[in-house]
């Protein structure tokens, strides 16, 4: 099952990719303005490593506007398995970032549903629950499209623990 969703994740991202090939148009507001806007909400999609999921996910971002800074959410899946544990979870999160043209700083708070299984021992366990997350770091986006690089620091919080943990993401912004 965990073979057929990472499949279909992947599949998505490429189609999604492909659907999307043109590179954004600009358009400048204003000469003086120093926001550019575009002629569609920019998005990403990419890979992340660490952060509000387990090891490894699969992740959509889109701004809200037309603008490459601002408001924006993102969603994704994650998956993780390994020596009898396994653990599924969808991270959804609203960010903000704030800069120019391809440098951004970003700021996130979300949640992420997590459920785990282990058969470590001689009986099955299962567990689910919700995560919140903070999060502040370094985006880099090109306007025009192309490669799409985030990294910082995010921290989890459940059940009055908290947990600080680095997270990497690369992908295509369109």
């Amino acid at each position: 099952m965990i073979k057929s969703i990472l499949t279909s994740a992947f599949s998505l991202i490429v189609c999604f990719t492909y659907a999307q090939r043109d590179t954004v148009k600009l358009r400048e507001m204003e000469k003086t303005s120093n926001v550019i806007v575009t002629d569609r909400a920019p998005q990403a999609v990419y890979f992340q490593i660490l952060g509000p999921s387990p090891i490894f996910s699969v992740n959509y971002d889109r701004r809200f506007g037309k603008q490459v800074n601002g408001a924006g959410f993102c969603a994704g899946v994650g998956y993780f398995g390994e020596l009898g544990i396994s653990m599924f979870s969808i991270p959804v999160s609203l960010n903000y970032l704030i800069g120019r043209s391809n440098s951004f700083i970003e700021f996130a708070g979300g949640g992420t549903y997590v459920t785990a299984q282990t058969s470590l021992f001689s009986d099955n366990q299962s567990a689910s629950g919700m995560l919140y997350h903070l999060s502040a770091g370094y985006r880099h986006q090109p306007t025009k499209g192309g490669f799409f690089f985030r990294g910082g620091v995010y921290v989890l919080f459940a059940q009055g623990e908290s947990l600080t943990l680095p997270y990497l993401g690369f992908g295509h912004n369109f």
